[in-house]
């Protein structure tokens, strides 16, 4: 395995990246990503969370430069990065790239954001720069998540850095030993554990790689030496983390396409494994409407990753709902929507949502994938009215369409910036090119500061 060179071969892979070797179906998707991206950030930008960590950087005396989406207050590159990027995960609104289970947009795209207020950057260099991001990532990512999951790690903190890396470096110009260097960095940096579920804490994993990406290829930039091998090395990242040896994949198939296609946007604002689930129950809602008082229980058959990930059967906060797929049934049964406004304290906690939260029993089908469900409402006379759902909305074989992206975006944006300014950075993300530095979206998303 030290013999294998993969961490020098995706090197100069992802370096060697031209524009022309970008196509225009990649460049649109990266627009999507933006635009979900920028959409739940704003959404997030009003946390409680948001207010601890800028407080506590002020207590620390930190410089005010750098824009944070959505809000009046300043702060440094670093922390720019870390905060746009945890306000992007917050909601568990953000998206999903499911052959590795990384949140792909939200330290990509937070370091590409913060480091155009440094580097002058158009949009189509800072869309190409999130391709390329994105690609690092979810094929480290992929190969990791065959072990490391179980382990109790969460994907995103693992691999995001990785992403957040290779954004910066393609902006810094690195060369392949210096991003050899930099996935070094980044992979000893590299963390977040699956017990801070349910907490602010899941968020910072996102934010930390984020941070941790533009630190490593600022530093490797300026000669920081590293393992240049971190990825197959005897005691580095793969056999640490995942006793994981068979890692030619992260460099199989380079150059046949890019990950980005297989990218799934959330419409709902929590953990992926639960909205076929949650489409389900939305299904029935009429139904179980109609006969509640006959409804004797309810069964959710589901991927063996639903219990494991999403299984808080008395889940007593919103951030906690977010990890309880018999909350997600229950108001996808009751409200016929999941979106922030199901995860908040009081809904979490309201009695004809715990009724029905309390009716919801797991059935494991090992043949199920991550996308998949079957939900049935079982009568008190045996009968059972059953909806499959084969396809989650938003996954890759049943994307939001355009205009379902659009309104995800500008749902949240208006409350934050008003809804003309949330009208321009909409058109404006999918307008984005050469002719525009991405800077000005910085400026749109911040036409009302909090």
């Amino acid at each position: 395995m030290e013999d294998s060179k993969v961490t020098k071969k995706f090197c100069e892979y992802l370096v060697g990246l031209d524009n022309k070797d970008i196509n225009d179906k990649a460049i649109h998707e990266a627009k999507r990503c933006l635009m979900d991206w920028f959409g739940v950030v704003l959404g997030g930008s009003t946390h409680k969370g948001v207010d601890i960590i800028l407080k506590t950087l002020d207590e620390l005396g930190i410089a005010k430069q750098a824009t944070i989406i959505g809000r009046k207050e300043k702060t440094d590159v670093l922390h720019a990065a870390f905060i746009n990027s945890y306000m992007s995960h917050v909601l568990d609104y953000d998206d999903t790239h499911l052959d590795s289970f990384v949140h792909p947009s939200g330290p990509v795209w937070a370091t590409i954001v913060a480091l155009s207020e440094k580097y002058p950057l158009n949009g189509k260099d800072a869309l190409r720069a999130f391709v390329v991001g994105f690609e690092a990532e979810t094929r480290i990512g992929r190969v990791l998540f065959r072990h490391h999951e179980e382990q109790g790690f969460h994907m995103t903190g693992m691999t995001g850095g990785f992403g957040a890396a290779t954004a910066a470096g393609r902006i810094m110009g690195l060369n392949v030993e210096q991003l050899q260097r930099a996935f070094g960095i980044v992979a000893t940096y590299s963390s977040g554990l699956r017990a801070m579920f349910g907490t602010m804490s899941k968020s910072a994993h996102p934010a930390k790689a984020a941070m941790s990406g533009i630190y490593a290829a600022s530093l490797a930039k300026n000669g920081f030496t590293s393992a240049l091998n971190v990825l197959e090395a005897p005691r580095g990242y793969f056999l640490v983390n995942a006793a994981e040896t068979d890692i030619e994949e992260v460099v199989e198939g380079l150059g046949q396409g890019f990950e980005i296609m297989k990218n799934s946007v959330k419409p709902y604002s929590c953990g992926v494994v639960t909205h076929p689930v949650i489409e389900g129950g939305i299904a029935l809602r009429t139904t179980f409407s109609e006969q509640s008082s006959e409804v004797d229980h309810i069964v959710a058959e589901v991927n063996s990753m639903v219990p494991d990930v999403t299984g808080k059967k008395t889940p007593q906060t919103g951030l906690e709902g977010k990890f309880s797929v018999y909350h997600c049934l229950a108001a996808g049964l009751i409200d016929g929507e999941c979106g922030p406004d199901q995860f908040t304290d009081s809904r979490v906690q309201n009695l004809k949502i715990v009724a029905a939260r309390d009716k919801v029993r797991l059935l494991v089908n090992p043949d199920f994938k991550e996308y998949e469900a079957r939900v049935s409402l079982v009568l008190k006379s045996g009968e059972r009215i059953v909806h499959n759902v084969p396809f989650a909305l938003g996954t890759e074989n049943n994307p939001l369409t355009g205009s379902q992206l659009e309104n995800k975006c500008f749902s949240m944006a208006k409350q934050v910036i008003g809804e003309e300014a949330a009208k321009h950075l909409i058109e404006s993300i999918w307008c984005l090119d050469e002719t525009v530095e991405l800077r000005k979206l910085l400026e749109i998303s911040n036409g009302v500061a909090i």
